[in-house]
């Protein structure tokens, strides 16, 4: 592909979710947001919570999906996610995040020792709730 495009498949546990052409695309990450573009060197990481957004060629829409943990490769301009889940925003009602919820569990939180074996668990909820109200909006 010469155009500047590769390809995008994101996979869960249901299956298939997204596949496209695409011209780029941001994956959420540990140490940051990860950017690909076509021929990107070879790459394995792992992805965390959050939203991956990326730009469909076909008509140069921007379109977003959540991902929720997994790992990422890129291979011979094929981008390849494997989130333990996919959330869509049409498969997203805003009212299923509340702003109280939200608050509530960063609160309990901040209440948490970094060290203490529940934060990691709370943390990851947090973080998919704050992405789910991101992406419904």
């Amino acid at each position: 592909m010469s155009d500047g495009t590769f390809q995008l498949k994101v996979f869960s546990g249901r299956g298939l979710e997204v596949e496209a052409t695409v011209s780029d695309v941001t994956v959420p990450s540990e140490s940051g947001e990860l950017g690909f573009l076509q021929n990107h060197c070879d790459y394995v990481g792992l992805i965390s919570t959050g939203v991956t957004q990326y730009t469909d060629a076909a008509d140069a829409s921007e379109k977003k999906c959540l991902v929720s943990g997994g790992i990422c490769t890129f291979n011979n301009n094929v981008l390849t996610l494997l989130a333990d889940t996919v959330d869509k925003p049409e498969e997203i009602a805003s009212s299923k995040v509340s702003d109280d919820e939200v608050a509530l569990l960063e609160a309990e939180l901040e209440q948490l020792s970094l060290y203490e074996p529940e934060w990691e668990v709370l943390s990851q909820k947090v973080a998919r709730l704050q992405a789910l109200r991101t992406l419904a909006h």
